[in-house]
C-alpha cells in the first residue's frame, strides 16, 4: 500500500486501506470530541450545532470517497474542533453577543403570539413540548420560556405546585444517587465500603429475596430510601 496515495486519496485503494481510513477518522472524530468537552455533546448553541453536522458530514465524505484526502479531512476536523472551543469561550465572555437569549412564550398566564412568531414556534410545536413535560394544562402554567438550546422551561403557578416536605412540616429528607454493590455476579467492594456495610449486611439482605449466592445476580443496587433493588 502506497503511503502517499492513502493520505491523499487514490481510485486503487484496497478494501483495507478504506477500512483503515475509517478508523483514523473515527478515532479523529473521538479526539476532536473529548477536546470540544459536556458542551458540545449536548450541542447547546447554534455553533455547536453547525460544528457537529460539519464535522459529520466531512468525515462521511471522507471515509465513502476513495479519492479524498484523508489529511485534509483531519486538518479540518481539529481546525472545526478549535474554532468552536474559541467560540464556547467567547460565548462565555459574551453570551449575548455570540449565542440567542431566552425567549419569553408565557408570561403571566398568557402566551405571547409575537414571541412564537418570531421563535417560528407553533402551537403544536408548544403544546408537544408541553407533554413531554408532563404539563398537560395551560391554566396551571404562569411562564414558558424557550431557551437558547431549543428547549422549553416551564414555571407553574403556585397552587398548582406540589407539596413539598417543608410546607408539611416533615423532617428532610436524605438525598443521595442509588449506588451499584452488585454488577454480574461481582460485589462492588470499593462501594459497599464506601457506605459503611459490609459482606454480613448483604448477604442477609439477598437471603431476605432468596437469593444465596451474589454469583446469581446481574445487578444490585442500594437506593437512597434503603431498598436494595436487585435484578437477577
Amino acid at each position: 500500500m502506497e503511503w502517499n496515495s492513502f493520505m491523499e486519496g487514490s481510485k486503487n485503494l484496497s478494501v483495507f486501506a478504506l477500512a483503515l481510513r475509517a478508523v483514523i477518522l473515527y478515532i479523529a472524530l473521538i479526539i476532536a470530541t473529548r477536546m470540544m468537552g459536556h458542551r458540545q455533546v449536548g450541542i447547546l448553541s447554534g455553533h455547536n450545532y453547525l460544528v457537529a453536522a460539519g464535522i459529520v458530514s466531512l468525515a462521511a465524505i471522507r471515509m465513502l470517497n476513495p479519492e479524498s484526502s484523508l489529511t485534509s479531512g483531519i486538518v479540518i476536523i481539529f481546525v472545526y474542533a478549535f474554532i468552536n472551543i474559541f467560540l464556547s469561550y467567547l460565548d462565555l465572555k459574551w453570551p449575548k453577543a455570540i449565542d440567542r437569549k431566552p425567549t419569553i412564550l408565557m408570561k403571566n398566564g398568557i402566551i405571547l403570539r409575537k414571541s412564537m412568531l418570531d421563535c417560528h414556534v407553533t402551537l403544536d410545536n408548544l403544546l408537544g413540548q408541553l407533554r413531554l413535560k408532563g404539563s398537560h394544562n395551560l391554566s396551571e402554567i404562569d411562564s414558558i420560556i424557550l431557551e437558547p438550546n431549543g428547549k422549553i422551561s416551564v414555571i407553574k403557578k403556585p397552587e398548582a405546585l406540589p407539596l413539598t416536605r417543608k410546607q408539611m412540616n416533615l423532617p428532610p429528607k436524605m438525598v443521595a444517587l442509588p449506588t451499584t454493590i452488585i454488577y454480574d455476579g461481582e460485589i462492588d467492594e470499593k462501594n459497599l465500603h464506601k457506605m459503611g456495610l459490609d459482606h454480613k449486611w448483604l448477604i442477609e439482605k439477598l437471603m431476605e429475596k432468596g437469593i444465596i449466592d451474589p454469583k446469581d445476580i446481574f445487578l444490585a443496587m442500594l437506593e437512597s430510601d434503603g431498598t436494595v433493588y436487585i435484578n437477577i
